[in-house]
């Protein structure tokens, strides 16, 4: 532009050979002389828009402007440069070359106009940001003499656009969690992390999603260019949004707008990639329907110019600028009202009459037709006055559609802003970056039993809640303070008063350009979970029948008194106590007289000691006390004998008196004891030995006792040996048949192997059958070695009729014996019918009788044969004939 220089006036007079290029306006020559000075027209245009008209006399370099400049960036005219120079020191630095060059271009004829947009200094030495449109006119050679353009100022238009962008970058920070589907992948494609919204999307689980891969998924017509994309950009690193499709496992299809930005990481490698999906099905079935209805697509008119215009005292157009005639189709001669809707065509009429009646400027919006389009537009008209009368209109649209939408799509942001938070049934709060409360939803005011928050407005979030929790407020916040997303859980009170906990999210609130500027809270209220979560621990250390705690907190309790003993230097006394004969209540009175006795002596108990001393029952008609504090075993004997004295008055039941005698063992920390375990031991060697001599009082632990403790503990410590050096092994014994002499099946006797002494019998390991899980893992060994050794006989063809098993009665102490059986007879495919399962009388007298009773018909259904072993040695009696599913009785030798 700095190759043009000299003066000229303001749009002179062109001459015959003069042309205005492609913008639609009559050549200057004497054939024109029923309309006034086309010169005269331009000047009263010029004065007419708001925008900034310039004109440059290309074969002198001077450049003049309208009075827009003064109004519009502030330059009084006399201010005004008439050189291109001047014009092109007010461009912004970074974008005077690239104007220049456009500007170079369209003269040269590479183009007939210019347009873009930069960056003007106002007088005041702010920028605003133009559209700016000019037109080369050429001579008949072709060259050119003048270009004549306008200088739309697009500042606040700009700046409107901004606030939207930025209240939906709000909207989406506080609510992306809940609304968008969110996941990380590695490299090839493994999910790291994905929530359950994406889940929903894809309509499978997180786990189904993390066993497939991306391409499992997504459309099949989108894999070809999806999965290349995908891979450029993975080595690249740079981010990118694409929509695309997904495929649900029930055929669905789902469309969704999915933004992917990588992570890199210490060495710049890119390490995962961030996936962000909106589902935006409903848009595009909604664009699809739109499509189909219309085959024309509506192209979006982006920085349409200014519509200038002219019309006489008829209506007819004189005058008009390219962005008129080609967006509305027009052309000199018709009327405006001519592509104006006919309901508008009169309010146009109006307008201009009332103009041309008053001589005044008007203004006035309007929907004008653009490209298609009903556009909506700000129109200013003035009186066209010539030799001082009044001979048209001037006018100047200026589209104010996008401005418009502008401000009605924020407002309604902020109301979709309000309506979403009033919509969450959490309390939701917006706090600055000092800690204060700017907004809270209405659930959350309605939660917290707050009538109106302008009363809260400004206040410390922190200092609403107890001074005990506010410091897990403030860490909270500092966390938000730098980017980082922080939890806690704690109680503050309603404004009522009404206790309640809370779980509550705190998380950052970023600007575009990552810095925070608010943080969000969201609170939940747990209090009914907290109290259901209270309210299952304590079922789960308590028992239910007699509300007394159970073994678990038992053994909690006792671990714990001896520690404060070995702290203090005090002793810790433990009773064990089992009720005398309970089975036969059970057996004779029934179940409902059991859980009486129970209940009843489990309140006696509680009444025999002090209120520091700790009762709990163990099972079934076993409890304990711990006595803290007890100063010898003789005061601890007197305690025993209390208990015994008070549970001796009758209890009574439907009529029924029922006996509530007791046994009860006892031992003493540290005197009989170095741990926990240890004393629980003690005092149950010390009951079983009162029981096996007979029943009834109270027994304390001495020393002998410790040698059958130590034997029963050797006995476990070998079993552990044979089960994890996997040296049980089964031996097989025949079963004749008297009559026929014919082996009809074998009995698989258990063996183990010691590595000094060789075979050994069951005896040396007794102990461990009355333990659950020793018992069960030397039956699991024996039962896989046996069914291996049946499956290798049945494949070798071999008839080897029924095999018997024994079963511990400990085996049965948890509810699926006959389950884990049955599996494992499963899995080396072993027919029932070729099973028999050995069981002693014990297991009817065990505390797990009722399971025993349950297995054996489960077994017994499934076709398992069941035997009763030791028949006559103990406590037989005919009734589990009857009562329980025996196939076989062995009658025992003596």
């Amino acid at each position: 532009m700095n190759d043009y220089s000299g003066g000229a006036g303001w749009c002179p007079e062109f001459g015959d050979d003069a042309s205005v290029g492609d913008l639609g306006s009559p050549r200057t020559s004497s054939n024109h002389t029923d309309i006034p000075g086309i010169t005269e027209r331009y000047r009263l245009a010029a004065r007419a828009t708001n925008d900034l008209i310039w004109d440059w006399d290309l074969t002198n370099g001077s450049i003049q402007w309208n009075e827009a400049l003064e109004s519009g960036l502030g330059y009084h005219l006399e201010d005004l440069g008439t050189t291109a120079d001047w014009w092109m020191s007010r461009i912004h630095p970074e974008d005077a070359s690239r104007i220049s060059s456009q500007v170079n271009d369209a003269i040269a004829g590479l183009s007939d106009q210019f347009a873009s947009e930069y960056r003007f200094l106002r007088s005041d030495g702010s920028y605003a940001d133009i559209y700016d449109r000019g037109y080369v006119l050429r001579d008949h050679a072709g060259q050119a003499i003048r270009m004549v353009g306008a200088m739309q100022d697009n500042t606040e238009r700009n700046r409107a656009w901004a606030e939207i962008r930025a209240q939906q970058a709000k909207l989406q920070t506080v609510f992306g969690q809940a609304m968008v589907g969110i996941m990380q992948t590695a490299p090839g494609g493994h999910v790291l992390m994905i929530n359950e919204r994406y889940c929903e999307i894809l309509g499978r689980t997180e786990e189904q999603i993390r066993q497939s891969s991306v391409a499992e998924y997504t459309h099949p017509d989108d894999l070809p260019w999806n999965m290349p994309l995908l891979a450029k950009h993975w080595i690249s690193g740079e981010p990118f949004q694409i929509e695309k499709r997904y495929v649900r496992p029930d055929g669905s299809v789902v469309w969704c707008e999915v933004s992917i930005s990588f992570v890199r990481g210490e060495d710049g490698v890119v390490s995962s990639a961030i996936v962000v999906a909106q589902d935006i099905t409903a848009r595009k079935a909604a664009e699809i329907e739109a499509a189909e209805k219309s085959s024309l697509l509506q192209d979006v008119i982006d920085g349409v110019s200014d519509l200038i215009f002219v019309k006489d005292l008829s209506g007819n157009l004189v005058l008009a600028n390219r962005a008129l005639t080609e967006g509305c189709g027009q052309s000199l001669g018709s009327k405006t009202t001519g592509f104006f809707p006919a309901e508008l065509t009169a309010d146009d009429d109006a307008v201009d009459d009332a103009v041309i009646c008053s001589g005044v400027r008007l203004c006035t919006d309007e929907w004008i037709p653009v490209g298609g389009e009903r556009r909506l537009f700000e129109t200013l008209k003035a009186p066209w006055i010539c030799d001082g009368r009044t001979v048209g209109v001037i006018g100047v649209s200026r589209d104010i559609t996008e401005q418009k939408k502008a401000e009605t799509a924020l407002r309604e942001s902020e109301l979709l802003y309000r309506s979403v938070l009033d919509a969450s049934v959490d309390c939701i709060k917006i706090v600055d970056l000092d800690g204060r409360l700017e907004l809270m939803n209405r659930s959350g005011q309605e939660s917290i039993e707050l009538e109106d928050f302008e009363s809260l407005r400004g206040t410390q979030w922190a200092n609403i809640w107890p001074p005990e929790s506010r410091h897990l407020v403030e860490a909270a916040l500092d966390e938000a303070r730098v980017g980082k997303v922080a939890r806690f859980t704690g109680m503050v009170p309603t404004f009522t008063g009404t206790p309640k906990w809370w779980d509550v999210l705190v998380s950052p609130m970023c600007d575009e350009q990552g810095n925070v500027t608010r943080i969000l809270a969201i609170s939940r209220d747990i209090t009914v979970q907290r109290q259901t979560s209270e309210q299952l621990k304590w079922a789960s250390e308590h028992d239910g029948l007699t509300s007394l705690p159970n073994r678990r907190a038992f053994h909690a309790r006792l671990q714990a008194a001896t520690i404060r003993s070995m702290d203090t230097g005090s002793s810790v006394g433990l009773l064990l106590i089992d009720l005398d004969h309970f089975k036969h209540v059970n057996d004779t009175l029934g179940h409902a007289a059991g859980d009486y006795l129970l209940a009843a002596f489990a309140q006696r108990l509680r009444e025999s000691v002090r209120s520091s001393d700790f009762v709990a029952r163990l099972g079934g008609d076993e409890f304990a006390v711990i006595v803290e504090g007890a100063a010898d075993a003789a005061n601890l004997l007197s305690t025993g004998e209390a208990v015994l004295k008070r549970l001796k008055h009758p209890i009574t039941f439907g009529g029924r008196v029922m006996s509530a005698g007791a046994s009860i063992g006892g031992a003493l920390f540290p005197t009989d004891a170095q741990c926990a375990n240890e004393l629980f031991n003690n005092a149950d060697s010390a009951l079983y030995s009162l029981k096996k001599a007979g029943r009834g009082g109270t027994t304390m632990f001495h020393q002998h006792m410790r040698q059958q403790a130590q034997q029963v503990a050797s006995q476990l410590s070998l079993a552990r040996f044979a089960i994890s050096a996997d040296t049980v092994e089964p031996h097989y014994q025949q079963k004749v048949e008297l009559r026929t002499g014919r082996v009809r099946g074998f009995e698989a006797l258990l063996r183990w192997r010691h590595p000094v002494h060789g075979i050994q019998q069951p005896d040396t390991v007794a102990e461990a059958f009355k333990n659950y899980e020793l018992a069960s893992n030397i039956g699991e060994l024996m039962q896989r070695r046996v069914f291996a050794d049946m499956r290798r006989w049945r494949e070798q063809k071999l008839d080897i009729g029924v095999v018997a098993i024994n079963a511990a009665p400990a085996e049965f102490m948890r509810d699926d014996f006959a389950e884990l059986l049955l599996s494992r007879m499963e899995e080396y495919s072993i027919p029932p019918e070729t099973l028999e399962i050995e069981v002693t009388e014990h297991v009817f007298f065990d505390r797990a009788s009722d399971y025993v009773s349950r297995a054996l018909r489960v077994l017994n259904g499934a076709g398992v044969s069941l035997a009763l072993d030791d028949f006559g040695t103990g406590a037989s009696s005919l009734s589990h004939l009857r009562d329980f599913a025996v196939n076989v009785v062995k009658i025992d030798q003596s």
